[in-house]
């Protein structure tokens, strides 16, 4: 839709496993909602914010479908959006099927099969990574006897960093294999490791156009799990225009028309590499970091744009101020004592998820971690100086 287009005096969309805060940013902006959850489940407390709200079977596309078709033939949906991954691809599928404008099926199985996305990358030459689909560990000893050196271990429909692993080699393949597979690892792929420091990028896909919002820099712990993020980027201009334009052929190699997309990548000695992407806002609190350094609420613009009640951005916004998160990754154990430091006199917000008795656990992956500290202030150095010196300060005492 060209932005301004005439459109319904009340737009309707049908929001799947969303996020909360996509149902209120489209009631704000007078959109009706229709919000469907998954029936195996308790309805969320949002379910009681939207104009109406179903129960369905999130897996089944036929049960969605038979749901949601007559409120379509009574009053149509102008989109079916889901910011939430597991909600991603029963959205595409069914818009595919309502027959309603919005990201391919196709592009968004892409994004979530990170083996041939990286096969359709290699073939067409934007930022080639040597890749394999082992089957056993010999398949794997193989692979790293092929690149030389260290690869890297994954699921090809992996999230939230869970079951990554670092193979050394030839030699540690049998036990790095056994330790994927005791992590629920399924789909293996591997890849050669990529040094340097590792990105993310938020940008905003608009009638097929792409415009990056934000880069992030990561911190990432020894089982590659983020501990903190950082906005805006602090690598050097030259290298941050060579990620923009990597993320935006890939877009559209992927074929994203609209929304938010988080790509993830690393800045190696040859360029910079993507190593995965979701057509959605990042987690970990980036659609924080946006809000706090630039002022943008892309929620809002991801239920505006498609109707014309909110413009896209025209060009990559200059931060306001800087933005970080830490996570607190205290030692495994239960919980004996906890003290949090006063953070009067800043900006600074501190989220436990844990509480004396309960267990924490060695962190394999983002749910293991103990909560986190945000923050922002007067450029990104700044606001990752306060976080972290909040979290020096935090007390989780634990004992085996």
């Amino acid at each position: 839709m060209t932005f301004g287009q005439q459109v319904p005096a009340t737009p309707r969309i049908a929001v799947l496993a969303g996020t909360p805060q996509l149902v209120r940013a489209a009631r704000t902006l007078g959109i009706d909602t229709v919000f469907v959850h998954d029936a195996a489940r308790p309805a969320p407390p949002v379910a009681a914010e939207a104009d109406t709200a179903l129960a369905v079977d999130l897996a089944d596309t036929d049960a969605l479908h038979a749901a949601l078709a007559p409120l379509h033939a009574e009053r149509p949906f102008g989109r079916v959006l889901s910011l939430t991954e597991r909600g991603l691809l029963p959205t595409a599928a069914l818009a595919e099927r309502l027959g309603l404008p919005g990201n391919s099926l196709h592009t968004v199985g892409l994004l979530q099969d990170k083996q041939r996305m990286r096969e359709i990358l290699n073939a067409r030459g934007i930022g080639p990574v040597h890749t394999a689909a082992p089957r056993d560990a010999a398949d794997l000893a193989a692979f790293c006897r092929t690149t030389g050196g260290p690869v890297i271990l994954k699921p090809a429909a992996g999230t939230s960093s869970q079951a990554v692993f670092r193979v050394a080699g030839p030699q540690a393949a049998e036990d790095v294999w056994r330790a994927f597979e005791a992590a629920g690892g399924t789909q293996p792929i591997a890849e050669e490791y990529l040094d340097g420091p590792e990105i993310s990028v938020e940008s905003f896909s608009y009638d097929g156009k792409h415009t990056v919002l934000a880069v992030t820099d990561k911190l990432v712990g020894p089982a590659f799990v983020e501990t903190g993020h950082t906005q805006p980027s602090a690598l050097p201009a030259p290298v941050l225009a060579e990620v923009a334009a990597l993320v935006h052929a890939f877009l559209d190699t992927v074929g994203l028309t609209e929304g938010p997309a988080h790509t993830e990548v690393k800045v190696t000695g040859k360029g910079p590499r993507v190593l995965e992407s979701h057509n959605r806002i990042g987690g970990d609190k980036i659609r924080e970091l946006l809000r706090r350094a630039h002022g943008l609420d892309v929620v809002s613009l991801t239920a505006g744009c498609p109707f014309g009640l909110l413009r896209p951005p025209a060009g990559p916004p200059v931060a306001r101020r800087g933005a970080a998160i830490r996570f607190l990754t205290p030692p495994p154990g239960t919980v004996r004592h906890i003290a949090l430091p006063d953070t009067g006199g800043t900006t600074a917000e501190i989220q436990l998820d844990v509480a004396v008795g309960d267990l924490v656990r060695p962190v394999r992956s983002s749910q293991d971690r103990a909560g986190h500290i945000i923050t922002d202030g007067t450029d990104a150095a700044d606001a990752a100086r306060v976080c972290e010196e909040l979290a020096a300060r935090v007390r989780i005492e634990t004992s085996g």
